[in-house]
């Protein structure tokens, strides 16, 4: 037993085998963050055969490469008063980060609710509706990738054995083909991107944050967003140009929408787009070669401790990233932080809202469903006096906004 243990760790042969197939959740996360440019920061990693076979399941099946939201989000259209549960991985992760952010600035302590306002601000990326902008975590990717293949490579140097970077330069060349495929793009952003509405986001009611972004025409569309077609549909694709054409009305000489943007029709062949046929077929290519590519990983008998730190190296780079904040700029939703009202009682925090945006009442929709007290009614009513008195009566819940 004792020399078998002491082969297994001189030599692990049979453990990276095994670890390719695990972990593919974990690489769908990484790419859900960072795809969107030429290059992903997506390292190779056990969990990349895996991640291909799953998403060619759910290619073939709902036809979607972003994973379902991770964070409960009920989006609120305070102009309308219309309320929808988020169905989107990105606006999930925008409400996750937006509250890590303001809590940094201002902890909740003992408020009974925190009211952040974000204003949004003009996209970098222009009028292009498919770009989006490199950051910090593609020059972490990219370094992490370098020590990766100059690890890989002494095997080459102390042995000439090549086995191990063949292994990790080919892994890396099939990540960066997975992240670049344009249905990431398709997925990430919506078609309607000069949106002027204003919008709450909270985890529902009983939550003691509300994130509210005001569009000024400058927000992404978040109520088609958390809703957004499956790209097996040609509407996900008509921001593209190379995958759409001009929509043509025979009776109505109509070409853009009133936000300015061109009326466009996606391109199909076999009653599916152009783009998500690119998908398909690189989903199964991409599972065909990774299948492959595990072949060889159970070929390498020597050196497989150079490979195991490769690819542990990739599993830590691959959660970090796939977990990590990410400000709103790299989901191409740049907010401003405008102010934070906070409240030792809900309805004290709703009421001092309405004062100063005059878009409230759909809050007290979401967070008093049921009958108000005849004060709170009289209030919400415009009889106001009475409960601010008594408001200010009781020191601790703060001056009321008027």
């Amino acid at each position: 037993t004792i020399s078998e243990l002491q082969s297994q760790w001189s030599n692990p042969s049979d453990v990276s085998t095994i670890l390719m197939i695990i972990g593919g959740d974990v690489v769908r996360g990484a790419l859900a963050q960072s795809t969107g440019t030429w290059f992903t920061p997506v390292c190779f990693s056990f969990g990349w055969v895996s991640y291909a076979f799953i998403a060619l399941i759910h290619v073939i099946g709902d036809g979607r490469l972003l994973p379902p939201p991770d964070y409960p989000v009920t989006l609120i259209n305070l102009k309308s008063g219309y309320a929808r549960d988020n169905k989107n991985w990105v606006i999930g992760r925008l409400l996750r980060d937006g509250e890590a952010y303001v809590e940094r600035k201002k902890p909740l302590e003992e408020d009974g609710i925190r009211i952040s306002v974000f204003e949004a601000l003009q996209r970098p990326t222009g009028s292009d509706k498919t770009k989006f902008l490199f950051d910090r975590s593609h020059l972490y990717g990219l370094g992490v990738m370098l020590v990766q293949l100059t690890i890989a490579s002494i095997p080459v140097i102390l042995n000439r054995e090549w086995g191990v970077l063949f292994i990790t330069g080919a892994g890396t060349l099939l990540a960066q083909i997975a992240g670049a495929l344009p249905q990431w793009r398709a997925e990430k952003l919506p078609n309607r991107q000069h949106s002027s509405e204003i919008y709450a986001l909270t985890t529902g009611n009983g939550s003691k944050s509300v994130m509210v972004i005001m569009g000024r025409g400058q927000c992404l569309d978040l109520e088609e967003f958390s809703v957004s077609d499956t790209p097996r549909n040609g509407r996900p694709w008509e921001k593209f140009t190379a995958f759409s054409k001009p929509r043509k009305h025979p009776n109505v000489d109509l070409k853009f929408h009133k936000t300015g943007t061109e009326i466009r029709k996606s391109r199909a062949a076999l009653g599916l787009p152009y783009g998500f046929l690119v998908t398909r077929v690189a989903s199964v290519v991409l599972s065909i070669l990774w299948l492959l590519l595990l072949i060889n990983v159970a070929a390498v008998k020597d050196s497989t401790w150079y490979l195991l730190l490769v690819g542990a190296i990739g599993m830590f780079q691959n959660g970090i990233l796939a977990a990590m904040e990410r400000p709103p700029t790299t989901r191409n939703i740049p907010l401003r932080h405008a102010e934070t009202i906070t409240a030792k009682k809900v309805m004290d925090g709703l009421m001092d809202f309405e004062i100063t945006y005059n878009c409230g009442r759909p809050l007290l929709n979401q967070f008093f469903p049921g009958e108000l007290r005849p004060d709170e009614k009289d209030w919400w009513n415009g009889n106001q006096d009475p409960y601010d008195k008594v408001r200010e009566d009781q020191k601790y819940r703060g001056v009321p906004r008027r």
